[in-house]
Order: C-alpha cells, then structure tokens, then sequence
C-alpha cells in the first residue's frame, strides 16, 4: 500500500514538474490589439501597427479604426468635425457607433484567447475615451482578461472603476489633452499616483521634445519610451523562450526602417541568445528534477537522535 501512494505522488509530482516548466515554455495565449485617435484615415493605421507588433516581440496586432472625417491630409474642416465628435465623448459620455465596433473588437479578441487567455488593449487619445466608452458595456468578467495600456488618453481608465486586470495611463506632463482630462491633473498635483491600493495606473513622463504637440503623438519620442517598455514587459511575461527566438529571427531583419530604436538589431540578437540559455536551461532543470524523483535520490529530512543522559 505504502508502495502504491509513493508511486502515485511521485508521478503527480513529475507532471507538477513538467506542468511548470511547460508554463514557463509556453505561456497564455495572449491578443494584442488598439484604437486610435482623431485624425486617422484607413491608410495612416499600418506604421504603428507594424511599430507595435515591431516592439512587442514581433506578434501580430489588431487594430480597430476609430474612423476620421477627414478625407486628406489637408482637410482641416475634416479635422474639426473629428475634434467635435471626441469633445461629444468627453463631455456628454456620448455613445457612437465608434464605442460599439470597439466593443465587437474586444470580445472577438477575448473570444480568439479563451478563457485563460489575456487582451493586451492598447489606446490613444480619443481612442482611450472610447475605450472608457466600452469598457461600461462590457462584462465583469470579461474586463478581469482585458489589460489597458492608455497614452495621452482624453479619459482615464482606472481598475477603481473597472475590473481589469490592469490598467496604466501615460501622460506627457505637457500634453495638451490634460486640459479636459480632470482625474489626471488631480493625480498630477497629489503626487503622480492615483489608482487603487499600491499601483500606480497614472504615470507622468518628462518631455523629450519640450513639444506639446509633438509629445501628444503615439510614435514621438515620449510616448515612444513608454511604448517600448511595454513591449519588454510583454515579452518576459507573455512570450514564450522559443516565441522570443522566433521574434528575434524574423523582426531583427526589419529593424532597418525602425530608425528611431536605437541599436535594434543588436537588441535583438542579444535576446534571442538570452532565451535559447532559458530554454536549455528549463529543459535540463527539468530533466534533473524528473530524474532525481525517478530514482529516488531527492532530499531526505533525517530526524537527529538526541542523546539522553
């Protein structure tokens, strides 16, 4: 009997063993997508999709256009229109079918990752108030599988308000748009905190332009730092070592027309070497625990015997 109970634990704790360096191999599955803010026409969506999926590891990227009434780039009446309709959201909460189609985008992505999957939403000035606009229709449930990445946002998003599973808004202490932003001027002034408990979902950046406009932008130097360290903190949490791999070899090629990331090819070149020692390293931890388990060999407490007088 005792044979029979030391066989059946160690056989579960060989599959804990695999089960948690398969974790490690092969994370959740995760969907990547964004909205963006006034002013883009169809034809203005591919360069950040292709700079976000460039910075995140090479992973494919969903976008959901927030359409514009422009219709070229000189169109300033378009313009207008588009700066009418996100004070609409901003002030009156307006509902639009802009609101809707992101709704339909989020649960389609939350749908593609199943139920322990994760949706990394990534938003941009209108397209955070519509994101906010969104995020009052859907489920508890499904916010808790939804974390929101907000850059210069024209509304906060804070898990205070919503269940998610993370929420972060950038801001660019000059940006203009904190002028009909009211909670982040409030966190500005109290100390460059605001959210619940111990995390901090309203982060302040210095300026690396010393322009407004220019700091407003997704792809500009400000937003851009902020961006990348999103992208390595995805990576080391939701790439696998093999899928950091593959990111390297097929990304690194594309690094030449990614002129503003500095030493990109180098970058990586250095993680794909860092993630094939992760593997080989996983791989022979879990090699040596299976083994050591298999023959018995693991650590045994020996009770010392105190000597009685």
């Amino acid at each position: 009997m005792r044979a029979l109970v030391s066989f059946y634990i160690l056989v579960a704790s060989a599959l804990w063993t695999a089960h948690s360096c398969y974790g490690k191999l092969l994370p959740r599955r995760t969907k990547l997508t964004w909205v963006n803010g006034i002013a883009h026409m169809p034809e203005h969506m591919s360069d950040p999709t292709f700079v976000i999926s460039t910075i995140f590891g090479g992973v494919k990227v969903d976008y959901c256009h927030n359409p514009s009434s422009m219709t070229s780039e000189s169109d300033y009446l378009g313009f207008v229109k588009d700066g009418i309709q996100a004070s609409t959201h901003v002030m009156m909460g307006r509902l639009t079918p802009e609101v809707d189609s992101l709704v339909e985008h989020l649960r389609d992505a939350l749908k593609q990752v199943g139920r322990n999957g994760r949706v990394i939403h990534i938003a941009h000035s209108q397209g955070s108030v519509i994101t906010w606009l969104a995020a009052q229709r859907l489920k508890p449930e499904e916010c808790k599988r939804i974390e929101i990445i907000s850059f210069g946002g024209a509304a906060t998003i804070c898990t205070s308000e919503f269940p998610f599973a993370r929420c972060i808004n950038y801001y660019s202490v000059n940006d203009p748009i904190l002028n009909v932003v009211p909670s982040a001027v409030k966190a500005l002034k109290s100390g460059f905190s605001f959210g619940d408990g111990m995390q901090q979902e309203i982060i302040f950046l210095a300026s690396r332009t010393g322009d407004p406009a220019t700091d407003h932008g997704l792809l500009n130097p400000t937003y851009l730092e902020a961006l990348v360290w999103e992208g390595q903190r995805y990576q080391s949490l939701f790439l696998s070592p093999l899928g950091q791999m593959a990111g390297a070899a097929f990304v690194a090629p594309l690094s030449s027309t990614v002129t503003w990331f500095p030493n990109f090819a180098y970058e990586m070149t250095r993680r794909a070497f860092i993630a094939m020692v992760r593997i080989f390293s996983l791989m022979w931890e879990l090699v040596q625990v299976t083994i050591t388990r298999l023959l018995g060999k693991g650590e045994r407490y020996d009770p010392i015997l105190l000597k009685t007088s």
